[in-house]
């Protein structure tokens, strides 16, 4: 069977090329033209091919081949243009002979060796679902493409004197891409006019243009002309097309992005450590190039490139993640902050912001006691340490040294008392954001005079406050005053004494202690003894004053009188010192008798 059909092959190829040759030489060549007349000074027309009369065919056979025409590659270069073959079966035709004035030449039948397999033989002209796609590949990265035009003249080879003849200008775009702004031009040579031409053409100065736009890949066109001749003789009509050419090239467009994050934590104790995470991301689909990040902190941190500190990161590939730590020393409380900004090349851009709270424990003391304390009485001293912060306050002390006006009798919550350095201490330990703790300590008043505490908070961070607080000890100025008479009742002529006795039993030194007595009208004062001198004004006995008297001290005063009448009497004293608002009345009474009757004498 396989050798049925290659002689059934190779007998249809036989006859195809017998055809060939029988169309080629049934137009017969000549051997010489007239030549053509001369072209015009501004659009020389091409040279004519003398053509001997034939009989005419139905439906008319072309003048010849399409001519190349040239056009324009990307470059400016001027490419020439591969001629087109016709719609359906390539029949080979006679072709002016470029190389002659005119002259036709064979059709060159192609070698069926040369065919490439699977290739149409005949080959078959391409047809509208032929589009090749314009596009680059990596033989042909640039898109190079050479665009082509190529024009045919498709009509009777003789016409006859006024009669018009039907004429077809095919222009058919043979390269792979589209060309624009087709312009087909056909100079209508003398003694030859155009009757009608579809599609309609403009003409000027005799010559017809076609505006043909856009030409898709192997997209042709069909310019029909009637055209009448006037005058026996070789007429012929030359065209041209210009167009402009274009070629694609592709590229991949890709778009990096760039964003950061800082990171932190919410708090951070004041002193220790703020370590701040900067991470740099690209999430786009192209590399981003020479990535930076400035990070610029705010006072409260400290750091030795501070207040802006730079990283150099490098390029970073589509879809990567790059992180940085920043450490930084927290030195102030508050709210902090680091703002970022990451950087690369082309523009990119990224910023955030990353907020710290430096928290931080205080510690406010509070000594609460009297102002004032007398001698020898008691006093309560009462110390509150608060923590305003707002972190735990560790390794709590508080401390209070005692001054010398004063002696330790207790200390509560386990406060210690150390006698040498006359300190009271407690160890409180820790105390949290806004809690309050008091201790109390007694001791009592044993000198006078100002006395100042000094008492101290203290913890870990190097926190402290310190309190003074300062109480006046003072004695208490009371003075007892007692006054008897040594002889009661007592006879008239007798002598009788009254005794005063002064004593300090307050807690501070009594001074300028004035004692005045009055005597009685039945008594008569005879001498005083006492530790300051007196003397009588009248009945009126004045002591001098007595300076000091200290507490738990006494003064006797002792004032010796005689009774002179009989009756009962009473014997008044005055007292007055410096600290004593009111004076002191004592008053003594005294009886005195006779031992004669009554009557006698």
């Amino acid at each position: 069977m396989r050798r049925v059909l290659l002689i059934a092959g190779v007998a249809m190829l036989c006859a195809t090329l017998v055809s060939w040759a029988a169309l080629a030489w049934a137009q017969p060549s000549l051997d010489k033209a007239p030549e053509a007349p001369a072209p015009s000074a501004a659009k020389p027309p091409l040279p004519s091919p003398a053509v001997e009369p034939i009989a005419p065919l139905s439906p008319p056979a072309p003048v010849g081949p399409a001519l190349p025409v040239a056009g324009t590659d990307q470059f400016g270069t001027v490419k020439p243009a591969p001629p087109a073959p016709a719609s359906g079966l390539l029949i080979p035709t006679a072709a002016a002979d470029p190389t002659t004035s005119g002259g036709l030449k064979p059709a060159v039948l192609p070698d069926p060796a040369s065919i490439p397999p699977g290739a149409d033989f005949p080959p078959r002209a391409p047809s509208s679902d032929d589009k090749p796609q314009v596009t680059t590949s990596s033989s042909n990265p640039t898109g190079r493409q050479e665009p082509a035009v190529s024009m045919e003249w498709v009509g009777p080879p003789v016409v006859k004197v006024g009669q018009a003849a039907d004429f077809t200008l095919v222009v058919r775009n043979t390269c792979k891409i589209p060309v624009q702004k087709v312009l087909v031009q056909v100079k209508v040579p003398a003694g030859c006019t155009v009757a009608s031409s579809e599609p309609k053409a403009t003409e000027e100065n005799g010559t017809l243009a076609w505006d043909l736009a856009t030409l898709m890949p192997g997209q042709e066109k069909n310019l029909q002309m009637k055209m009448l001749a006037q005058a026996k003789g070789d007429v012929a009509p030359q065209a041209w097309v210009t167009f402009t050419g274009s070629t694609v090239t592709s590229f991949k467009v890709r778009e990096p992005k760039l964003t950061i994050k800082a990171a932190v934590a919410e708090k951070v104790m004041i002193g220790e450590i703020a370590a701040f995470t900067l991470t740099v991301a690209n999430p786009g689909d192209g590399s981003a190039e020479k990535v930076k990040i400035h990070a610029t902190l705010s006072e409260g941190l400290e750091h030795a490139r501070a207040p802006r500190v730079d990283f150099e990161i490098g390029d970073l590939a589509a879809g990567d993640t790059r992180s940085v730590t920043l450490i930084c020393g927290a030195k102030t409380g508050g709210m902090q902050h680091c703002e970022v900004i990451a950087e690369a090349e082309g523009g990119l851009t990224g910023k955030d912001t990353a907020n710290v709270d430096i928290v931080m424990p205080r510690l406010d003391l509070v000594v609460e006691g009297p102002g004032l304390r007398y001698l020898d009485r008691k006093a309560i001293y009462t110390f509150k340490v608060a923590n305003p912060g707002d972190a735990e306050a560790s390794n709590v002390t508080v401390s209070d040294v005692v001054p010398i006006g004063f002696k330790v009798l207790a200390a509560s919550d386990g406060g210690r008392h150390d006698s040498s350095t006359r300190t009271v201490s407690w160890f409180l330990g820790e105390v949290a954001a806004g809690q309050t703790r008091e201790v109390k300590l007694e001791v009592q008043a044993v000198t006078a005079g100002e006395q100042k505490h000094h008492a101290t908070v203290a913890g870990a961070r190097g926190l402290k406050a310190e309190v003074d607080k300062v109480t006046r000890v003072e004695g208490i100025s009371a003075l007892m005053v007692e006054m008897v008479d040594t002889e009661d009742p007592v006879e008239v002529g007798g002598d009788t004494a009254y005794e005063v006795r002064i004593t300090n039993t307050g807690s501070k030194t009594e001074t300028d202690i004035k004692l005045v007595a009055i005597v009685p009208e039945k008594e008569d004062f005879k001498d005083a003894q006492g530790p300051v001198h007196a003397h009588a004004e009248g009945k009126t006995i004045v002591f001098d004053p007595i300076e000091k008297l200290a507490p738990h001290a006494d003064a006797i005063l002792r004032i010796n009188v005689k009774a002179r009448e009989q009756g009962v009497v009473y014997f008044k004293i005055l007292v007055t010192s410096t600290n004593l608002v009111q004076a002191v009345e004592k008053s003594e009474s005294t009886r005195i008798y006779s031992d004669a009757p009554e009557g006698g004498k």
